[in-house]
Order: C-alpha cells, then structure tokens, then sequence
C-alpha cells in the first residue's frame, strides 16, 4: 500500500500500534472499524525518511 492509504487509514485508526522500531524501519498496525461496525486490522512497515500525516 501507498503511504497516502496508510495516511487514511490512520485517519481513520481507533488503534496504532507500533510493533518494532529496529534497522531504519519501522512496523505498525494499525486498527479501524469499517461503516458496518467490522473490526479491521492491517500491518504496515516503513523505511527511513518516509513520512505520514496524523
């Protein structure tokens, strides 16, 4: 995924969750509800320099 999906789903996040932080990347997962009420959860990993809005 694209780091403007990760910026949306952030936005969209109840839950982030920094799982490691280790050799310039780092590993999220972050959690969100959908319209129906769903629970969702998706991992994401980024590189050194990358950057995302919150």
């Amino acid at each position: 995924m694209s780091e403007v999906q990760l910026s949306d789903r952030i936005r969209m996040a109840h839950t982030i969750e920094v799982e490691s932080a280790a050799r310039k990347k780092v590993a999220l997962k972050v959690s969100w509800y959908d319209v129906h009420g769903k629970n969702h959860t998706q991992h994401y990993s980024l590189n050194e320099g990358s950057t995302i809005e919150l």
